[in-house]
């Protein structure tokens, strides 16, 4: 099999991807690594490809394995729920203390801010008198929520969000309608501008968020069926990704089905999260708009929406509306219902938009 390129197609973080070569080239690899940065900006894909590296130690066809899932000593620990629980660390730690089955090393790949108290101690432990060839490689969206004791124990490695003109230049090699809103609506993740662009799903997703977002005039009903909007569009997303993993297996065992319906599961947070996010990336849009500075807006397909309703709403807190989004997102980690979550959101957006215009 030919040499694979461990970082071949990967767009942006180049000062990133050449530290993490220069350590698979000359060995000298740290024995845990926090990859830190805003969601969807390749922290995970970069992870696999590395960790895949470091088991191969050099052999392609087990490198190809270890980027299929396909090698045991490539580990990928999904949250049980909203956290990574000690049950888990623990048989991860298990694992860690003892020879490789077969590759160069060891490699386990876990979410840092997913970890609960007494599963982060019993990490601690192991970060601070590591054993053998293991190597750890934690996920964080910022180093503000790893423990400092972790942090201090591991090599940040910082992700920065893909510069839009060259997520817009990925997309149009790849023949996308509209490369520019979609380069601009991922928000610097390329598989995040690549959904925009070819998941009809997403579009409707976001299409029940531009409803919701502006329902200020409506009843509680109203709103309320906005939301359910918004939660029915997520519904759909978590359905359509249960029934992928299902349709990977010839003849599903309970098993498989319980795998599928977690995927499902966390692509409905998601989506949930998205939403959140499309409701801040809205409201920056219109303050962006009330500022004189449409240029800047993400949503460019809707611009003449956005400059009707700042105009009907003069004096509105857009940047306050939008920070409140920031504020409630935290609940999703406590499993709080999105439907709660939404309409608490939605209600306080509501007075920073209407009261200064009631006010005047």
């Amino acid at each position: 099999m030919a040499e694979i390129e461990t970082f071949s197609g990967i767009r942006g973080n180049v000062a990133t991807i050449r530290l993490l070569e220069n350590a698979l080239s000359t060995g000298k690899v740290a024995h845990a690594f926090i990859f830190f940065g805003a969601p969807g900006v390749g922290k995970r894909t970069v992870a696999r490809r590395f960790g895949a590296a470091l088991v191969a130690g050099g052999d392609a066809g087990a490198e190809d394995r270890a980027r299929r899932g396909l090698h045991p000593d490539l580990a990928e620990v999904r949250p049980e729920g909203a956290f990574t629980t000690i049950g888990q660390v623990r048989e991860i730690l298990r694992l860690a203390a003892s020879r490789p089955f077969e590759g160069a090393r060891r490699v386990f790949i876990l979410e840092a801010d997913t970890l609960n108290v007494q599963a982060a101690n019993a990490l601690l432990k192991t970060l601070e008198e590591p054993e053998g060839e293991a190597v750890f490689v934690l996920l964080a969206t910022s180093r503000e929520g790893v423990l400092p004791t972790i942090l201090s124990r591991a090599q940040a490695v910082r992700f920065n969000p893909v510069p839009t003109a060259e997520v817009e230049e990925f997309l149009r090699a790849r023949g996308a309608e509209e490369p520019v809103l979609a380069a601009a609506l991922g928000r610097g993740s390329v598989g995040l501008a690549l959904r925009y662009a070819e998941d009809a799903e997403l579009a409707e997703l976001r299409r029940a968020v531009f409803g919701a977002g502006f329902s200020f005039g409506e009843d509680f009903e109203g709103r309320h069926g906005a939301v359910e909007g918004i939660v029915a569009r997520a519904e759909a997303l978590g359905a359509a990704r249960e029934k992928v993993v299902l349709a990977s297996f010839e003849e599903p065992d309970r098993r498989a089905k319980e795998g599928a319906k977690r995927a499902g599961k966390a692509a409905r947070d998601g989506a949930v999260r998205e939403a959140l996010d499309l409701l801040a990336l809205i409201y920056r849009d219109a303050g962006a708009v009330a500022a004189g500075a449409a240029e800047l807006a993400a949503n460019v397909d809707r611009l003449e929406e956005l400059r009707a309703r700042v105009g009907e709403h003069p004096g509105a807190d857009w940047a306050g509306a939008a920070l409140v989004l920031g504020e409630v997102r935290a609940a999703l980690a406590y499993n709080v219902s999105p439907e709660a979550i939404l309409e608490v959101a939605l209600s306080r957006i509501r007075r920073k938009v209407l009261e200064p215009f009631l006010g005047s």
